[in-house]
C-alpha cells in the first residue's frame, strides 16, 4: 500500500494540514502505518500534482501560513477505486530488524539477547498502553460505523502486541532452558 491511500482516507473524513495529518496518524493508525512528517508533505505534493488534493492557504500572524489540504473529486475517485479493489490480495509485509538479528543470534552473547527480548516486551507493553489510551479516546467520539471499523483495526493491534509479548516470553524461556542445558553438559 502506498502512503497516499492512507492520506486520501484521512482527507475523506476532514480537510487537514500536513501537521494535523501526522497527528491523526499518531492517534489512530500508528499501530499499522507510520509516516514521518517529511514523508507526509512529500506525498501531499505528489498528490497535488496528480490533482487528488488541493489546498487553501490560511494566513497566521507571527507564524508561517497554514496549508489546509482537501481531497478533490478525482482524489475521491482514486481512493474509492483503491478501497474497493481486492483483485490483488492486500499485502501484509513484515520487515523486522529484530527478527533478522534473532535469526543470526548465534553470533550474540546470550545475555545481550535476553536483554533485547526484555526490552521488546517492555516496548510492547507500552504499545498496549497506547492502544488502551486510543480506545478510551475514540469511545463516544465516533459515529457507530467509524468506531466499528476503527476498533477492528485497533483490536488487531492489541492482539498482535499481546501475541508478541507471549512469543518473546516463550523465547526467553527457551534461552534459559538452552543456557541450563549447556551448563548441564559441562
Amino acid at each position: 500500500m502506498s502512503l497516499h491511500y492512507a492520506l486520501l482516507g484521512m482527507l475523506m473524513r476532514k480537510s487537514m494540514t500536513g501537521y494535523q495529518l501526522k497527528q491523526k496518524f499518531e492517534s489512530s493508525i500508528i499501530f499499522f502505518w507510520n509516516a514521518h512528517i517529511s514523508q507526509i508533505y512529500r506525498e501531499l505534493n505528489k498528490m497535488e500534482k496528480k490533482h487528488w488534493v488541493s489546498f487553501i492557504i490560511e494566513p497566521q500572524s507571527g507564524k508561517p501560513d497554514k496549508k489546509i489540504y482537501s481531497i478533490t473529486s478525482s482524489g475521491k475517485e482514486e481512493f474509492i477505486q483503491w478501497i474497493r479493489d481486492f483483485s490483488n490480495r492486500p499485502e501484509e509485509t513484515i520487515k523486522s530488524e529484530l527478527l533478522t538479528k534473532i535469526f543470526f543470534a548465534e553470533n550474540m552473547e546470550m545475555e545481550q539477547l535476553k536483554y533485547e527480548f526484555k526490552r521488546f516486551i517492555k516496548d510492547k507493553q507500552n504499545e498496549l498502553k497506547g492502544y488502551s489510551d486510543i480506545e478510551e479516546c475514540i469511545k463516544g467520539k465516533c459515529d457507530d460505523k467509524l468506531y466499528l471499523f476503527g476498533n477492528m483495526t485497533l483490536q488487531r493491534g492489541i492482539k498482535s502486541a499481546e501475541a508478541d509479548i507471549l512469543w518473546a516470553e516463550d523465547c526467553l524461556n527457551k534461552i534459559k532452558e538452552y543456557i541450563l542445558g549447556k551448563k548441564g553438559e559441562k
